[in-house]
């Protein structure tokens, strides 16, 4: 079934961009708006596309979008972009992002959701400031990173990511002073942080109750307790 295109600003458009804990990840898309520049008519870099979502935000825009990861995107992917007709703007492609396969200066954008932690595993921060320098050479000037990370967060956090979570062991959360750093070579920054209580839902109705609760501790909670940063960067 192709949705019709009146339904990309819906809250099933929504879900299937970011696709797990939504409540907390969709305030990366408030944050993108305020980065300067139009979308439509935009070549996009989708870097750890997995299955699709971001591709599917973007080329659902008007954007031309190389959707990529480093074992390829999955079916899960083509589906879904076949799904709301956007298949003839999206090209699929096996991307690492410490070495894209790309000339310089050749995307206005370039995008990721989650995929710094997956570069840096094994506890190699020098890895994940490789791919953000690839993505500052891949970008035309005036080219936007636009970015929703998870972060190192709390000492529970860090906890119960270990001894929870598959890859939590291997994966390397940077912390939002780091990844400040990791972008210092671009001209312009804007980060903002959610998500503390929310990662903790089993369900996905569990963590949209628990993510109501973050919204009202805001005001409390350091913002180095955040799990996401989302934000854009200028070169």
């Amino acid at each position: 079934m192709t949705h019709p295109p009146h339904d990309i600003d819906s809250p099933a458009f929504i879900r299937d961009v970011f696709q797990w804990d939504v409540a907390s990840w969709r305030f990366a898309l408030e944050v993108w708006a305020e980065a300067p520049g139009d979308l439509a008519g935009a070549e996009v870099l989708d870097l750890g596309a997995r299955d699709g979502g971001l591709s599917l935000y973007f080329a659902s825009r008007g954007c031309r979008v190389v959707c990529s990861d480093y074992s390829g995107p999955s079916d899960k992917a083509v589906g879904l972009h076949r799904c709301y007709g956007v298949q003839d703007r999206v090209s699929y492609r096996r991307m690492d992002a410490t070495a894209i396969d790309s000339p310089d200066a050749c995307f206005d954008i370039v995008c990721f959701k989650s995929v710094l932690g997956a570069v840096g595993a094994g506890g190699r921060p020098d890895r994940q400031q490789r791919a953000l320098m690839e993505v500052h050479r891949v970008l035309r000037p005036g080219g936007r990173l636009l970015f929703a990370e998870n972060l190192q967060a709390s000492w529970l956090h860090r906890v119960l990511r270990r001894r929870c979570v598959a890859w939590g062991q291997r994966w390397r959360y940077p912390s939002l002073r780091e990844l400040e750093a990791m972008l210092s070579h671009f001209r312009q920054t804007r980060i903002r942080t959610s998500g503390c209580l929310a990662v903790l839902g089993r369900t996905e109705k569990q963590r949209q109750l628990l993510h109501a609760v973050d919204v009202l501790l805001r005001p409390v909670i350091p913002s180095r307790w955040h799990y996401v940063a989302a934000g854009y960067a200028l070169k």
